[in-house]
């Protein structure tokens, strides 16, 4: 794209030298002359934009998941007599300041509906999906991941005009699973897409057949999904998958509200960890 954007303002700058020469007695201000300019300014834009993105590098970059039981033992994430499979994410291009760039562990991805999220507590506590897919990789593994030490919590979405927006905690840690896995502490905030996790703090996790939550109705069993339910929700990326919804003003869906609001469902969601200062 750059190598095609300088050839044509190459030409086009060819064009106008070519046409000076020749024309020399034409009113510099004729309507020739002004089309040159829009499309010299166009070309420029194009050129700008394409160098801007090739500095950034652009993109969230996803790597094989590890699936050997050796790979894990070899990360010492998790006791060798308990292994489990996960997926490892390189992040780049996140933030001006790349803080978040580099790698982590994906612990929920949604992008495609074609696995179902509305399930039991059992199945939210030992995991569900595949690694390559779609995927909630089970509240015990991540509790485990997290009891090694300080971690942070990124989470990168996508609304349905295709904008990326993410959300960055610096002290991500859950509570165990005798006190209902609850969110214990989210640290500092730092992102795009605005904070709506500070409100589900101190919520234990809730599910259609495990009610949790504030609220006298079970808020898991409503909305199809389990999540770390309040009253009900700032955030709620296990809902139905919706691939477009117009706004309906009905709840539902993958939902950060800070970034899309109450009533859209995001395209994709995809909720990662690692261990402070790696």
């Amino acid at each position: 794209m750059f190598l095609k954007a300088v050839f044509v303002m190459f030409c086009v700058m060819k064009l106008v030298s070519h046409h000076q020469l020749n024309c020399a007695h034409v009113d510099l201000r004729g309507l020739h002359f002004e089309l040159l300019l829009t499309h010299l300014s166009e070309v420029e834009s194009r050129i700008q934009t394409t160098l801007q993105e090739l500095k950034l590098g652009i993109g969230v970059c996803g790597s094989p998941s590890l699936g050997s039981d050796s790979s894990v033992r070899r990360n010492t994430l998790l006791p060798s007599e308990n292994p489990i499979n996960f997926r490892r994410e390189t992040v780049t291009g996140i933030g001006e300041d790349r803080t978040v760039d580099g790698e982590w562990i994906v612990f929920q991805w949604r992008f495609n509906g074609s696995l179902l999220f509305n399930r039991s507590w059992n199945d939210y506590r030992a995991g569900f999906g595949d690694t390559e897919g779609e995927h909630w990789l089970g509240l015990e593994n991540l509790h485990k991941l997290l009891a090694k030490g300080p971690h942070e919590l990124l989470v990168v979405m996508e609304n349905q005009d295709g904008e990326i927006g993410y959300a960055h905690y610096d002290n991500f840690s859950i509570g165990t699973a005798v006190e209902r896995y609850p969110i214990k502490t989210i640290g500092e905030y730092s992102g795009t897409a605005g904070d709506s996790l500070s409100f589900h703090i101190g919520s234990k996790f809730t599910t259609y057949d495990q009610d949790n939550d504030s609220r006298k109705f079970n808020c898991a069993s409503m909305l199809h999904g389990g999540w770390w339910f309040n009253s009900c929700y700032a955030s709620f990326l296990n809902g139905e998958y919706i691939p477009y919804q117009p706004k309906s003003y009905k709840e539902g869906g993958l939902i950060w509200i800070a970034f899309v609001g109450p009533f859209s469902s995001l395209k994709s969601s995809k909720m990662m960890v690692r261990q402070r200062g790696s």
